[in-house]
């Protein structure tokens, strides 16, 4: 019981320091609540199963508590259900013409058209776009501030995914062969047809003289979805549409504006 202290004015854990939780945050004050039911029989966990406890509450109340701590893109902004209109059943009319689509682009796909498809999306691969004029701006602060922008729309993407549950191509059809890396969740919308438009217009709000060659290189990157095998059409027409929308609400938010005048803009 050495490393649990508790005052008359608050519950103190010295233990939550070495896991960086910090005495004030959400998981301190859970843990406050909890450890004490433990503490009684503190003597049967050893100091690691104790460490393991904690650190699966903090992952628990980072999960629980992402939605209040958005700052781009705050939940519900975008009425996605009346905005996408859902995907075809499987084995519908509809889902079989997005098959063939998906085969017959399979068929057609050159060796220069997998190599682009094959291209990491982030930041970087609007670069080309910018050229020197990235130099005149804070670039490492536009680059994290995208980043964390990204993290808010990959959680409302993830959870339409999820809400969907419609499978990849390959997943349906063995003839389907996958040419690029995809991540292990659901298909409907391609997040990568998301994250591309939103890359193209958050840039293109810091240098506007790029913004539509950027979203046309965006739109292309969505397209490559589907000759990858790993989309159908309609997820990447989806996600075009969502990238859109999300971009026309963080665009608007008040830490996004604020982050862009301290990048700066370039001269001439």
């Amino acid at each position: 019981m050495d490393n649990i202290v508790i005052n008359s004015h608050a519950r103190r854990y010295p233990i939550l320091d070495e896991l960086n939780f910090g005495r004030n945050s959400v998981i301190s004050r859970v843990v406050g609540d909890l450890l004490p039911i433990v503490a009684a029989d503190i003597s049967m966990y050893s100091r690691f199963s104790l460490k393991l406890f904690l650190a699966c509450l903090i992952l628990f109340g980072q999960a629980a508590h992402a939605d209040s701590e958005r700052r781009y893109l705050p939940k519900g902004s975008v009425d996605i259900k009346a905005l996408v209109e859902p995907p075809p059943a499987q084995g519908s009319a509809a889902f079989e013409a997005e098959m063939a689509v998906v085969l017959w682009m399979q068929r057609t796909r050159t060796e220069a058209q997998i190599e682009f498809v094959q291209r990491t999306l982030n930041v970087d691969t609007f670069a080309p776009f910018l050229g020197s004029k990235l130099f005149a701006v804070d670039a490492a602060l536009l680059k994290s501030t995208i980043d964390d922008v990204i993290d808010e729309v990959r959680s409302e993407y993830d959870a339409l995914k999820e809400s969907y549950d419609v499978p990849r191509p390959f997943q349906v059809n063995p003839e389907v062969k996958p040419v690029t890396e995809w991540r292990a969740v659901k298909s409907f919308p391609s997040g990568h047809s998301v994250r591309a438009i939103i890359y193209a217009r958050l840039l293109g709000e810091v240098f506007p003289e790029s913004r539509d060659d950027m979203v046309a290189h965006a739109m292309q990157i969505g397209y490559g979805r589907v000759l990858a095998g790993v989309h159908f059409p309609g997820d990447v027409l989806a996600g075009q549409q969502l990238g859109h929308a999300f971009a026309d609400v963080i665009l608007r938010q008040d830490a996004f504006r604020s982050a862009l005048t301290k990048v700066g803009h370039p001269q001439g």
